[in-house]
């Protein structure tokens, strides 16, 4: 199976949807390019744009893949029926999107992480938009339904922690994730227990790589 997001999104004038019930999510069959399933979910409610790129975990056996979607949200699909297993709001509910960077609900841009039970990832916006708190959160991904209120392991955001593009790195029971402000962080994997960062005085849009004992 090949799993794909659609770039589901706003037009020129940055604010209506063309195509809202448009599919942000599928998933083809990749000897014969047919569609097997499709995700619809987050379509209508989409921020700006679909950027970021799907994962894959398997809990008891059983195959999930990650999709986050333009409207903020991280979605749970079985990865063979594309039944939703969960979802969960990786913005505060009291959070706005303002076009433009000004407001405090963000989009996805990295890639979801899943690492024992677990789906690690944060939110960002363009870079173009500037610098502001961001959220990155460790997620139990055992669950299902709504589990916004329930999943947290544990999360950093705020002063802590600002708006990512960066795909989280996990070594050694160690995670390691930059943030646009420029920020290299080394948070303890399991609890979210901060070892170090550091300031690169250069904004971030990469990811983190671990190699030979180095970041």
């Amino acid at each position: 199976m090949l799993y794909v997001t659609t770039g589901q999104g706003v037009d020129e004038g940055h604010v209506n949807i063309p195509t809202p019930l448009a599919p942000s999510f599928m998933a083809v069959n990749r000897k014969t390019g047919k569609m097997v399933w499709e995700g619809v979910e987050p379509s209508p409610n989409v921020l700006h744009g679909t950027w970021s790129n799907p994962a894959y975990g398997e809990i008891e056996g059983k195959g999930q893949v990650y999709f986050p979607g333009g409207d903020g949200w991280l979605y749970a699909y079985d990865a063979l029926t594309g039944e939703l297993v969960w979802k969960f709001d990786l913005n505060p509910k009291d959070s706005k999107w303002i076009l433009g960077g000004s407001g405090t609900r963000n989009n996805i841009i990295s890639t979801p992480v899943f690492y024992k039970n677990r789906v690690y990832l944060g939110v960002g916006q363009d870079p173009e938009h500037g610098e502001a708190g961001g959220h990155f959160y460790a997620i139990d991904a055992t669950m299902k339904g709504d589990v916004t209120d329930k999943a947290t392991v544990w999360h950093v955001g705020g002063d802590d922690f600002h708006r990512t593009m960066s795909t989280a790195a996990i070594h050694d029971g160690l995670l390691y994730i930059a943030d646009l402000s420029g920020f290299v962080y080394c948070f303890d994997v399991e609890t979210g227990k901060l070892h170090w960062k550091y300031d690169t005085f250069a904004a971030i849009w990469g990811s983190t790589f671990v190699a030979d004992g180095k970041v």
